[in-house]
């Protein structure tokens, strides 16, 4: 199950931005966090953020045009 979800740390990562922005791309597409017992980390579905990248990857790509 925890293979269904990536930490906030490592999404930032992923997707070369600080974790406030992605809290911030979290908020505006309603993104849910998700914690597991006796771990301290947050972490999001990689659903979700496989959306974020998509959403992101078309934004850059139409201001690079």
């Amino acid at each position: 199950m925890e293979d269904d979800y990536i930490s906030i740390e490592e999404a930032a990562k992923q997707l070369n931005v600080t974790k406030p922005s992605l809290y911030y791309y979290m908020r505006l597409f309603k993104v849910e966090r998700k914690k597991f017992p006796l771990d301290k980390r947050v972490y999001i579905k990689r659903e979700d953020f496989q959306k974020i990248r998509q959403l992101k990857d078309d934004a850059a790509r139409r201001g690079g045009e």
